[in-house]
């Protein structure tokens, strides 16, 4: 990949800028950058649509997103998750929106459920209905020793890609998405 500018989907981006830190990400877990976002339904855990089945990438559609996929829960998932709905609040005015997906299956959903209503989160909390054999994980190619992958979206198209990080490290998600809303701007 060569640092030019690059047009996705309505989007311009200077790919020298992030095509440089998420090159490298974008092999290790999750679509590369330029790639569709296809539709994926999940369970939903605590969102508008608890207990259904739903495509989150179907709602969000054209706007701005990050989709957080996790491999499991914990400590550092929880505390990524807080970091994503505070980066969601940030910039909700401006229809921002995010989702976060528990790769380990609807046995999560107990402890999403806790995480939500102790952190008072916004973001709707998901999991893969059949768990690392979802086909999610094919179609995103989500790669399952990974403990996390942030896909930063516009117009169906990743922008960014944010693998394997922890949450002292989130900063690279809101550079990600502070650059794309700022490209995003009409």
């Amino acid at each position: 990949m060569t640092p030019t500018t690059t047009r996705i989907a309505g989007l311009t981006c200077c790919a020298a800028l992030v095509a440089t830190a998420a090159w490298a990400q974008s092999s290790i877990s999750g679509l590369e950058i330029g790639s569709p976002t296809a539709s994926i339904p999940v369970l939903d855990v605590t969102g508008e649509y608890a207990g259904q089945r739903i495509c989150y990438v179907c709602e969000f559609q054209d706007v701005p997103n990050v989709l957080a996929f996790f491999r499991d829960t914990g400590d550092e998932t929880a505390e990524l998750i807080r970091q994503l709905d505070e980066l969601y609040l940030r910039h909700k005015n401006e229809d921002f929106k995010a989702v976060a997906a528990i790769v380990a299956g609807e046995e999560a959903s107990p402890w999403l459920e806790e995480l939500s209503a102790s952190a008072g989160l916004e973001i709707p909390l998901v999991v893969f209905r059949r768990g690392p054999r979802d086909v999610a994980m094919r179609l995103y190619e989500i790669n399952p020793e990974i403990d996390n992958t942030f896909l930063v979206t516009v117009n169906r198209f990743v922008v960014d890609n944010v693998a394997d990080i922890r949450a002292e490290e989130f900063g690279r998600v809101v550079d990600a998405t502070e650059l794309m809303m700022a490209d995003n701007t009409p």
